[in-house]
């Protein structure tokens, strides 16, 4: 059984300065690489650690996940000022159209967000950009422990976003992880 997401102990982990150890914040800024007058999203939030790592890049910046908990335990370490957290699925986001400049997905692609690549279509502006960070099907298995089912790989990842409407960018494995950047069309 995997543990609960609110779980104090689960929070610690998703917060911890190891979280950079497979995508730094430069990486993940470098990867995006927003204007100062950028609207975000970080689909899949989770304790806020990228999040924050975005908000003083940009103007706006949205914390989404699927889990309330999380957001909660965000605030009580202190959210930026230009962070929103959201609560919303994934498929069905609380966005008007072509209204993000960019996103981003750390390590939530292998949690099911493949579905949702249409619907965060909708929401990017043409020429917005989505940047995927996650554990590859084809790492060395340092990664946490989930099904093996769960994991893709860049190529699966890329096919994905290609039929999402998206242009892809910039794709590359790595070690334990895979990295994919996406420019809607």
């Amino acid at each position: 059984m995997s543990p609960d997401p609110y779980d104090p102990e689960r929070v610690a982990k998703l917060t911890s300065p190891n979280a950079f150890r497979y995508c730094s914040g430069e990486e993940l800024r470098t990867f995006l690489d927003p204007a100062p007058d950028w609207c975000v999203a970080d689909f899949g939030s989770g304790g806020g650690i990228f999040t924050s790592e975005l908000a003083p890049v940009v103007d706006a910046v949205f914390a989404v996940d699927v889990r309330p908990g999380l957001h909660a335990a965000y605030r009580d370490q202190g959210v930026p000022a230009n962070v929103t957290p959201i609560t919303a699925d994934f498929t069905s986001l609380p966005f008007p159209d072509d209204s993000l400049d960019g996103g981003v997905s750390v390590r939530t692609y292998h949690h099911g967000f493949e579905p949702a690549l249409e619907e965060v279509a909708r929401v990017l502006r043409p020429g917005g950009r989505l940047v995927i960070v996650d554990w590859s099907a084809t790492g060395a298995g340092e990664r946490d422990a989930h099904d093996e089912d769960e994991y893709r790989d860049l190529a699966t990842a890329q096919s994905a976003l290609l039929e999402a409407d998206f242009r892809i960018t910039d794709a590359h494995e790595r070690r334990e992880t895979f990295v994919v950047v996406g420019t809607k069309r």
